[in-house]
């Protein structure tokens, strides 16, 4: 039986009455941020500020900071687009996977990555691959108590090995000569963590911090890209600790603190959308948090921090968060590099303001539902072999199948007399 619409269509009306009369209107606060964001020249304030916060009588503050001294700037610098290099590589990767199947006879994943090598500025042809990797041994698909691992796992799994080609590949092109600099992108956050609730944490997290020390060790300039930041505020939360008039108000208004105190509900997409043009960045800055001091405290090399950037291009723009590591962030030259790059690699593909090189990635990792398909018809095909029977399908699924699949439409004909009344 379909969605039954003629119930729906009321209920959306009503909906569409609800929202004419709340006040989403945020232009008030939008004008409070900017013109906080326009005051924030005192850095040696700020430092000050933020050495409150991470006092022991104050928690849960996870907004921006500046760089520790003397890599530290103003929050509200803004940087106009730089040239780009005459010549430059750019390698990204991106992933996807098939999670096991809990109630299949065999348990399996697969993590597929692509890899795309971009050379701007020199005659050479994009290089595309693509990387899967089959898991069935009983120790990679099962925890401690013989359970399947969960999604969550897999995705974990999937970071760190994006991440260690992403390593493995960028060594490759230097050692094959490829021309500076070398970009590395990864599409999605730097500051990856693996709860306890990930199979094999503690060792997922040492897997994924020895990809980012290979990277580091390469020269590679590596880059988070985080196309659609709509969550994040943590620009929102400084912006309201700058608000505050000495350590006593900060330590009794934690609480507002962590929520943005009178900016909440305004996100940094917000205020950045409005004080940058097209192809402009902000000023580095890192986001306070336990688990970017357990990056810092294992090296302040490999301290996350980011910048806002408005890609752009013939039709649209957009606001993109840009994660690198400190290693990157303390040189400038390595900085206005990587600006430079996104820039033009945003303004290459039609209307979408989006990296090339991650969109060619993203085409390469993709495992399709035909491409499942065919994976499982293939591991069908050994089970088989074996006498085993590849599909267990309950009743229930059984009646699901019989009762969504195509139906047969018959229909009754009118113009034929009854049997009865033929001569």
């Amino acid at each position: 039986m379909t969605l039954e619409f003629t119930k729906l269509f009321p209920q959306v009306q009503k909906m569409g009455e609800l929202i004419d009369k709340l006040d989403f209107d945020l232009t008030d606060k939008l004008q409070i941020a900017r013109e906080r964001f326009a005051d924030a020249n005192d850095l040696d304030d700020l430092y000050e500020r933020i050495e409150v916060v991470r006092g022991k009588d104050v928690s849960g503050y996870r907004g921006a900071a500046p760089l520790d001294p003397p890599y530290g700037e103003q929050i509200n610098l803004i940087y106009p687009p730089p040239l780009m290099p005459s010549q430059a590589t750019i390698i990204a990767a991106d992933g996807s996977q098939v999670y096991p199947n809990e109630q299949a006879p065999i348990h399996y994943y697969l993590l597929n990555i692509g890899l795309y090598i971009y050379h701007h500025g020199i005659d050479h042809i994009p290089v595309q691959m693509t990387l899967p990797k089959l898991y069935f041994h009983k120790d990679h698909v099962h925890d401690e108590s013989r359970r399947v691992i969960s999604h969550r796992t897999v995705d974990a799994r999937r970071t760190v090995r994006e991440m260690q080609l992403l390593a493995e590949h960028a060594w490759k092109l230097v050692r094959e000569g490829a021309h500076d600099p070398l970009i590395a992108l990864y599409d999605n956050h730097l500051l990856f963590w693996a709860n306890s609730d990930v199979t094999d944490s503690g060792q997922i997290m040492k897997d994924y911090q020895g990809a980012l020390t290979h990277l580091h060790d390469s020269g590679a300039i590596l880059a988070g890209y985080l196309d659609n930041p709509f969550r994040s505020r943590v620009v929102m939360r400084l912006l309201y600790l700058l608000s505050l008039r000495d350590e006593q108000e900060i330590k009794a208004k934690q609480q507002d603190l962590a929520m943005g105190g009178d900016l909440e509900g305004i996100r940094d997409v917000h205020l950045f959308d409005s004080v940058l043009e097209p192809g402009e960045r902000s000023a580095i800055m890192v986001q306070n948090s336990p688990r970017n001091l357990s990056y810092k405290q294992r090296s302040p090399n490999y301290e996350i921090a980011f910048f806002y950037v408005k890609v752009a291009n013939a039709f649209q723009t957009a606001i993109a968060r840009v994660d690198l590591p400190v290693w990157v962030a303390r040189d400038p030259a390595k900085v206005a590099m990587l600006h430079a790059a996104l820039l033009a690699q945003c303004t290459m593909q039609g209307r979408t303001p989006y990296p090339y090189a991650l969109t060619r990635a993203d085409e390469l990792a993709v495992v399709t539902s035909k491409d499942k398909r065919k994976l499982e018809e293939l591991v069908a095909i050994e089970l088989r072999k074996k006498g085993i029977e590849p599909r267990v399908i309950s009743p229930k699924d059984q009646s699901k199948i019989v009762a969504r699949s195509d139906k047969r439409v018959y229909e009754l004909r009118s113009d034929l007399r009854s049997r009865s009344s033929l001569p």
